[in-house]
């Protein structure tokens, strides 16, 4: 009789362990990937009207080149101003379906590209990181307050874009994008110095 209740006694402790542990570990980390999924997508959501000042900082072997760039996204409609350095200043890109205009107003140049698809995955733009967020492998990281989404890209034939990692402050506004070639080397930065969404 004693053996049984022994037994019985021990079942119990090892079933609770096992619902604790199950808890713990499984349902809440469950809870916390999908928290941070709906986050992440409740934030593009917002992200598919803004405008943004930025700072892009192109790293090369040779040199670094520094652009401050005015951006405008509305859905499917892409613009871009560039404000510096002064000898492109007033240079402007538009994307809209798949459709790229080039005009520079130094030069009183426009060019336009009708269903050329290389050209409009813009990495400057946010909604290029969205369409890539959605087509490719992705990690959520939380550092410092920060919640940085990682990327690595499936296109085999670009060496220059293998990764890009999108930093969000607390309140899911970006700060900033960095660009990595396939030896995790950073060739492009974006740093979000005022955005607003519309």
């Amino acid at each position: 009789m004693k053996n049984k209740k022994n037994v019985f006694v021990f079942a119990i402790i090892c079933i609770t362990f096992f619902i604790i542990f199950n808890y713990i570990f499984c349902v809440s980390g469950n809870n916390i990937i999908r928290n941070q999924n709906e986050f992440v997508e409740d934030i593009f959501k917002k992200l598919e009207n803004y405008e943004a000042n930025i700072e892009v900082i192109v790293i090369s072997n040779k040199n670094e080149n520094k652009y401050n760039i005015y951006q405008v996204v509305d859905n499917e409609y892409s613009k871009l101003i560039v404000n510096s350095p002064e000898n492109i200043r007033g240079l402007e890109i538009e994307i809209k379906d798949e459709n790229f205009k080039i005009t520079n107003g130094n030069q009183e140049m426009t060019k336009i590209y009708e269903n050329y698809k290389p050209i409009i995955n813009n990495s400057l733009f946010i909604n290029s990181f969205i369409d890539d967020y959605k087509n490719n492998e992705t990690e959520i990281l939380e550092e410092n307050e920060d919640i940085i989404i990682k990327i690595e890209l499936n296109k085999e034939n670009n060496t220059y874009i293998k990764s890009k990692e999108l930093y969000l402050n607390k309140n899911g506004m970006p700060k900033k994008m960095l660009i990595k070639d396939d030896v995790q080397n950073i060739n492009t930065s974006i740093i979000y110095n005022d955005i607003k969404i519309k």
